[in-house]
């Protein structure tokens, strides 16, 4: 058992570059400087809090003072440079805290007059500036003349989780390395290893829900692992790290999403009031239900590695099956609802009302399911509504009609509706005979077509705005759409009927609507979302 004086991340702290995790492209670069003899004067390491800066900044100032660095670049750890830096004392390793340290003064007398000097016994004078970005303007600018023209035994190596706050002028005197955060996968492999040292066994799920709860961050992985080993126990589940982990399982928001994807309204409140009853943190649990549906979200784009990042197999395969409930118009709204939901718990004396109500509100409307998938219109939707929409769209006209027309018209019963249609019987209800429709007319009278779905409908103008004509053959008019999601708003069965009662009250003639989605503009922007987030586009 580790002695929990010394934190698991302190104890277990790489001491050559292959321990690394995570960091690969970083490693990489470093390794091939060491063994070219191309190491620069100055390095900038940024990225998130614990993923391994200051470890690569300590291995670095290692390796350039080995005494018998092998071919491989890997410091040696035995000669007196190497202990030196492992136990902290090395007279020629200057690491200094920036945010502790943000005058000129300090920079002037800890730095500038000190690397004038020759090392006291090592090649290099190596200074690992932690925190850089908190030095004032003042000293970045006292600092800079040092990074512009450095001695030959000067390294100089700058760390920041906050690379905006840098000076332009001394991040273009160094050479950048962006650090990552660091996969679910590689976290639990770590985690093992140090569960393995310790001898003690723990759950998987347990190592899941650590490797979840960091969030990509390896320090506060191992802190957290630290504490649960702290309990004492050889043998470690879910049970017992609960008195350590926050209370919210992940299996408790797959039921939940399960539930919500479904549209089983009655199910996911009662899941509510059970986390409830149970101690479940309800902000804990919205906040993890949120990361799920934006895996999720991401996911439907085509990014499915975002599971496989984030989640083990297990869980993994939970969630792929309940992608198969939303769309990622769904998913979208889900989020919206439940961060909103979020922000009000403390609000309400019931606590879990903002969550019951963000509930009722994503499971009232089945139609948000996929339009492509019949089958779940047909047990969503009411009896009446399962049909073709153009059996409404008359009924729907002769009410038009019977508004518009004269006291005399009004006793034209249903039907002599499609007559009408038919015929030009009854100019005053038809703007444009039938035959007259072409694909120019209604591009030309496109604008009268939006202020009228503009003055009944408070979305849908918002997503027309995007739309291209495409054609118009056969009655049917076929508008384009960037985003997915678009097209299926417009394909779903409420909006076409109302999409397509105007447009035939505009044209005078039963138009048919059909709402594509733009293939060759889907794969930059899927492409484009799931690269920035680390994921390979699925095909």
């Amino acid at each position: 058992m580790a002695d929990m004086s010394e934190t698991l991340y302190r104890k277990y702290r790489p001491t050559r570059f292959k321990d690394v995790v995570g960091q690969e492209h970083v490693v990489t670069t470093l390794g091939n400087q060491l063994k070219n003899g191309s190491v620069a004067h100055a390095y900038l390491f940024t990225g998130p809090r614990g993923v391994g800066k200051t470890t690569l900044a300590r291995l670095l100032a290692k390796a350039v003072n080995c005494e018998k660095r092998g071919e491989d670049h890997e410091p040696c750890n035995k000669c007196d440079a190497c202990n030196e830096v492992n136990l902290g004392n090395s007279l020629d390793v200057y690491e200094i805290d920036a945010a502790s340290h943000t005058g000129v003064d300090n920079v002037r007398e800890n730095i500038i007059e000190s690397v004038r000097f020759a090392p006291n016994q090592r090649k290099f004078k190596v200074y690992v500036i932690d925190e850089v970005h908190m030095l004032s303007t003042s000293a970045f600018n006292a600092l800079l003349k040092t990074l512009e023209e450095p001695p030959a035994h000067a390294l100089f190596i700058l760390a920041t989780t906050e690379i905006h706050k840098v000076p332009e002028t001394i991040i273009s005197r160094c050479q950048r390395f962006d650090f990552k955060r660091i996969r679910t996968p590689e976290l639990i492999k770590r985690l093992k290893g140090l569960i393995k040292k310790e001898e003690v066994e723990v759950d998987e799920a347990v190592l899941s829900e650590v490797a979840r709860h960091s969030e990509g961050c390896l320090r506060d992985a191992e802190s957290m692992m630290g504490q649960i080993l702290a309990i004492g126990e050889k043998r470690i589940g879910i049970d017992e790290a609960s008195l350590v982990l926050p209370t919210t399982n992940i299996n408790f928001v797959i039921d939940f999403v399960d539930a919500v994807g479904r549209s089983d309204a009655s199910e996911a409140v009662r899941m509510i009031n059970k986390f409830v009853d149970e101690g479940v943190d309800l902000g804990h649990f919205a906040e993890d239900t949120v990361s799920v549906l934006r895996s999720m979200l991401f996911a439907s784009l085509g990014g499915l590695d975002q599971f496989h990042q984030e989640y083990d197999a297990d869980i993994t395969k939970r969630l792929e099956q309940s992608l198969k409930n939303f769309t990622s118009q769904k998913l979208s709204e889900a989020i919206n609802l439940l961060l909103d939901a979020r922000r009000g718990l403390r609000l309400e004396k019931i606590p879990q009302l903002p969550l019951e109500l963000a509930v009722v509100e994503l499971t009232k409307q089945p139609v948000n399911q996929k339009t492509s998938q019949p089958e779940n219109q047909i047990t969503a939707e009411p009896a009446e509504e399962k049909g073709p929409p153009l059996p409404k769209v008359q009924a729907k006209e002769e009410v038009l009609e019977v508004e518009e027309v004269s006291s005399v018209s009004k006793v034209a019963s249903v039907a002599e509706v499609p007559e009408t249609l038919e015929t030009p019987d009854t100019p005053e209800t038809l703007s444009t005979p039938a035959t007259h429709v072409t694909l120019d007319t209604i591009k030309t009278r496109w604008n009268e077509v939006f202020e009228l779905i503009a003055q009944s409908n408070g979305s849908l103008p918002l997503i027309l705005q995007s739309t291209e004509i495409l054609s118009f053959e056969g009655g049917t008019l076929e508008l384009g759409f960037q985003f997915a999601f678009h097209a299926d708003m417009i394909n779903d069965q409420k909006n076409n009927v109302k999409i397509t009662e105007v447009i035939s009250e505009v044209f005078g003639s039963k138009i048919l609507i059909k709402a594509v989605h733009r293939a060759s503009a889907k794969d930059e922007v899927v492409a484009d979302l799931v690269a920035e987030f680390g994921g390979k586009v699925v095909g």
